[in-house]
């Protein structure tokens, strides 16, 4: 799995398109069908949140506003 969440991370951060992705990361398919289904799913929504409170209890304030 942290293959294909690294390639997500690098195309986010590079700017490239889906097929543009480096040969040494799983087959371009294979990363969109995971980024699709866990956009579906909301698990994208559920790491934004937790990372979203892991910031604010590090910036010692309450994990929700």
């Amino acid at each position: 799995m942290y293959p294909v969440v690294n390639a997500i991370l690098y195309l986010l951060c590079q700017g490239c398109t889906w097929r543009a992705l480096p040969g040494d990361l799983p087959p371009w398919s294979t990363v969109y069908g995971y980024f699709r289904r866990w956009g579906k799913d909301r698990t994208w929504l559920q790491v934004h949140d937790k990372l979203y409170q892991w910031v604010r209890v590090a910036a010692s304030r309450e994990p929700s506003p």
